[in-house]
């Protein structure tokens, strides 16, 4: 199906609405794209109200898109944003903020989010790995969706 993303949400996933059921359109969440971008999506999971998607192509580019630096981003599961510059990622974040703020604790936040930016890379203090043991031993993320390890040999962020 092709969408066009409306905005980031929590999480990192792009939001897309389709007309629904009802008198409500139904919001179609897929990873890896940018706010504006016109998208091929596979939908894989459907429920009443919304639908969960994996990315295809990307039929528009956002300006914004950059090429990930890590071999592993899309695949580990670890990274959300590395499509796009590190300033555009904390702009990204800050929206993330007001809008949970808005739905949520119906604040509606009209002034400047103050960001206290850290290093684009090794900023992470807490990574959560994983071992296999078995056929092989590996270390790494699980694949992004899933329980399967992705292993690794490094990690950007950490």
């Amino acid at each position: 199906m092709e969408l066009t993303i409306e905005k980031l949400v929590y999480g990192g996933d792009g939001l897309a609405r389709v007309p629904g059921d009802g008198l409500r359109p139904k919001s179609v969440f897929v990873p890896y794209v940018l706010p504006g971008e016109r998208v091929e999506a596979r939908v894989l999971e459907e429920r009443p109200g919304f639908a969960r998607a994996r990315l295809e192509r990307v039929l528009e580019r956002s300006a914004i898109r950059t090429e990930p630096p890590c071999r592993y981003f899309g695949k580990c599961g670890g990274c959300h944003y590395q499509h796009t510059g590190y300033e555009e990622q904390i702009g990204l974040k800050s929206e993330i903020l007001r809008e949970a703020l808005r739905r949520t604790a119906k604040i509606d936040l009209d002034l400047e989010i103050r960001v206290h930016g850290s290093p684009p890379w090794n900023y992470r203090n807490r990574t959560r790995f994983h071992i296999r043991h078995k056929p092989d031993f590996a270390v790494g993320y699980f694949q992004h969706g899933s329980h399967e390890l992705w292993p690794i040999r490094e990690c950007s962020i950490s």
